[in-house]
């Protein structure tokens, strides 16, 4: 009896995903974006894998905030982006481990001089975690080119 109505509702989100002109800040910015993401939405997966938006996602969680009061570009948005590139979704878990420039964008938050970012620090450590645990051949093949990788571990750890 209840089939009668029609009660699958379109989330705000698709209707946002529909827009030409969406920017990945405006998309972070949404309440559900985590929640329809580890339900595989597609429409939010074809959008966040687009190599841009990968990138940018990277970079928020390895490169320093301005300094600007702004506690979206601090706070939020790296945060919203560590949590979806460690949300275990395998789409996202394949795009990291095959791109390379990916790689290195991470990989580069250790070549940093001075201290780290504890922040930061934290969502880097996250999402590697998460890419030794379910793209280890990918990650160790990687981290096997580059020789000063356990040196630079020492060096922040110390």
């Amino acid at each position: 009896m209840f089939w009668k109505f029609d009660l699958h509702t379109s989330s705000h989100l698709d209707t946002l995903l529909e827009r030409e002109d969406l920017s990945l800040p405006e998309l972070l910015d949404e309440e559900d974006v985590l929640q329809e993401c580890k339900v595989v939405n597609r429409k939010l997966l074809d959008f966040l894998l687009q190599p841009p938006h990968l990138q940018a996602m990277v970079a928020w969680v390895t490169q320093e905030p301005p300094d600007s009061g702004e506690e979206r570009l601090r706070y939020k948005y790296p945060s919203v982006a560590c949590e979806i590139l460690t949300s275990d979704v395998p789409q996202i878990n394949d795009a990291l481990g095959a791109d390379e420039s990916l790689l290195n964008r991470l990989y580069g938050f250790l070549q940093s001089t001075g201290s780290l970012n504890p922040l930061l620090a934290s969502f880097f450590s996250k999402v590697m975690g998460i890419l030794i645990n379910r793209k280890t051949d990918q990650l160790v093949s990687f981290l096997r080119k580059k020789d000063d990788f356990v040196d630079l571990l020492l060096q922040h750890i110390g």
